[in-house]
């Protein structure tokens, strides 16, 4: 479905998928253990968004190129697309998901390793966090419009 002005409503991610530009008026994917990082320009009205599943591939050797189920190559990828428009700090940057999906708790699940590899690449890259919603017993739904740089986030309780 086009809409006037040639933007398409909304583009879902899946795992292992990631988006930057400005083609939709939303991005929008839902996430468990998975981690997403949003990023959006201010003044370009650009962004996109990264849904990984794991921080690195098996045995933390590279994996076939690009493949973004991996933390390692998906925010590369956002890193390349963002720095053709812009430097990586004029961004607003957020990073959501990372729930503990299991009945038992541990401070070194999934999800809290997806969390831990966001933050040290956001570290590394010396970009400062805009917003985040991460960690707990929650699933989230996150949408980032774009032209305005706004997340709409559910939250879904696990423990209920």
């Amino acid at each position: 479905m086009q809409l006037l002005g040639g933007l398409k409503p909304l583009h879902s991610l899946h795992p292992g998928e990631w988006y930057f530009g400005n083609n939709y008026e939303r991005l929008h994917t839902v996430l468990g253990s998975c981690v997403a990082l949003s990023s959006w320009h201010p003044h370009y009205k650009i962004g996109g968004m990264c849904h990984y599943l794991l921080p690195l591939p098996p045995g933390h050797v590279s994996s076939k190129q690009g493949d973004c189920r991996y933390a390692l190559n998906a925010l590369e990828q956002m890193k390349k697309s963002m720095l053709a428009c812009a430097p990586l700090d004029e961004y607003r940057i957020g990073i959501f998901g990372g729930g503990n999906m299991f009945s038992f708790v541990s401070p070194r699940s999934v999800g809290y390793e997806n969390i831990l590899y966001a933050r040290q690449w956001l570290a590394r890259e010396k970009v400062q966090l805009f917003q985040s919603d991460v960690g707990g017993r929650v699933s989230r739904s996150v949408i980032l419009v774009l032209a305005t740089g706004e997340i709409q986030l559910k939250r879904y309780d696990m423990n209920t």
